[in-house]
């Protein structure tokens, strides 16, 4: 691995049911809070954890009960737990560290992670977090909270990629199985386009993040950027992914809507019937659920459509330390406690759509043997692509800028404006420039 990814390796969420929380077991690495950050009377006074995007049921009671067991096991303390909203959590939690309020465990995405850790604002915590805890976690997520060689952050929840279809309009077209390839991306979708009459498949673009996904995951182990040189031109697998992804978006095989290309419109669409193939996390069935019972009868779930054996992406969501708590001790051990494996699985449950990343969780009958609805079987993919997931893009100080001339790009690819090699040559060329006026040379 290139130094700049050592540094970190990157990268949801939607609800049902309320389980109350039970404490801790006594096994070494669940019990990381009451055994390694001491006893309860060296831990007392306040510690403040933020969540993101968290309020409402059943997180309001989950969290309740989190605080409740928690101040049992250390009886001088008071926790007090806010919901922060995500958008805005970045800079609430760098505006704080410009005064005495500052929270003593924050909600973070990686990218947040790195951005507050590179300002010196979050704790290191190689030394503070016991080994037991560190061993607890699945590699991918766990490497994910590390910036510059320092760990800054504890994974949380995660979530991965799956195939959704409808497997009404697959019978109508007489497709028995979801594709595993670009090529069988477009036959597929052509032939239930055509039996059909709607467009069929939708490629989630976001911010762009989900594209430069797609893309690690066709170079199937081999780099997009070596030390800040971006190289994709020869890349065959990824040349025909922006080929056939203009071919179907020219071809009606792909709605218009796709140009936009967000996770909402992904969802109304495939809600409404008028979507029959596309990938997405768990997370995705949550209104269809609720608001189109008909369409969530029907639906299936699969592995992501590429080869079987490429890299797969995961988004974690971590837990970090702010470097100015006036109560680290009682943090870390608040951090170990929430991560622990019975927490995390319980946590999932809540949630209903997320993975834990503790080994130990995933072992659970929750994920082994879930069920036969949709988003049980979902979650059964889900928990088997993890076995391959990892987190492909390294949250880097330009990532924003990254991720929007990909989505630039690939657009004007969709809609015919440029060929899928002069978009890949855009891509290459303002990367670089990036990288460059950046002053990173990053291989991922």
């Amino acid at each position: 691995m290139g130094e700049s990814v050592k540094k970190i390796t990157l990268a949801l969420l939607t609800v049902l049911l309320s389980i109350g929380l039970v404490a801790c077991s006594d096994g070494e690495e669940d019990a990381g809070a009451a055994s390694d950050s001491g006893s309860s009377n060296e831990l007392s006074g306040e510690v403040t954890m933020w969540t993101a995007s968290l309020s409402g049921e059943p997180f309001d009671s989950y969290f309740a009960d989190l605080e409740q067991q928690f101040e049992k096991i250390h009886p001088n303390l008071d926790v007090i737990i806010e919901d922060i909203p995500q958008g805005e959590i970045e800079q609430k939690v760098l505006t704080s560290l410009t005064t005495d309020d500052v929270p003593d465990l924050v909600n973070l995405a990686p990218r947040y992670m790195v951005s507050i850790a590179a300002q010196g604002g979050l704790l290191e915590l190689d030394d503070l977090v016991s080994e037991g805890t560190k061993r607890s976690f699945l590699e991918g997520p766990f490497e994910s909270g590390y910036f510059d060689d320092h760990l800054y952050a504890l994974p949380w929840y995660l979530t991965t990629t799956v195939s959704w279809y409808n497997d009404n309009h697959f019978e109508q077209a007489n497709v028995t199985k979801p594709p595993q390839s670009t090529k069988e991306i477009y036959d597929t979708a052509k032939t239930i386009t055509e039996a059909t009459g709607n467009p069929s498949y939708y490629q989630i673009i976001n911010e762009g993040d989900t594209v430069i996904q797609k893309m690690i995951t066709l170079a199937n182990g081999e780099p997009i950027v070596e030390e800040g040189k971006t190289v994709l031109a020869d890349n065959e697998a990824i040349v025909e992914f922006f080929t056939l992804t203009q071919q179907m978006y020219e071809e009606g095989i792909m709605p218009q809507e796709n140009a936009e290309g967000s996770f909402s419109t992904a969802q109304e669409l495939y809600m409404a019937g008028n979507l029959s193939l596309l990938e997405s996390g768990v997370t995705f069935l949550g209104p269809i659920e609720s608001g189109a019972p008909e369409t969530y009868e029907v639906s299936k779930a699969g592995q992501p459509l590429n080869d079987p054996n490429a890299p797969v992406n995961v988004a974690v969501m971590n837990f970090s330390i702010p470097a100015k708590t006036k109560n680290p001790d009682a943090a870390v051990a608040l951090a170990e406690y929430v991560t622990n494996a019975e927490n995390q699985l319980e946590f999932a449950k809540v949630a209903g759509t997320v993975l834990p990343s503790t080994k130990e969780s995933l072992e659970a009958d929750y994920f082994t043997d879930p069920g036969d609805s949709p988003k049980a079987l979902g979650m059964l993919e889900a928990s088997k692509t993890l076995e391959r997931s990892k987190v492909l893009i390294p949250p880097l100080e330009n990532s924003a800028e990254l991720r929007e001339i990909v989505k630039m790009a690939f657009v004007k690819n969709l809609q015919g404006e440029v060929t899928s090699e002069e978009a890949l040559k855009e891509i290459a060329e303002k990367w670089d420039t990036s990288f460059e006026e950046t002053g990173i040379a990053p291989t991922f």
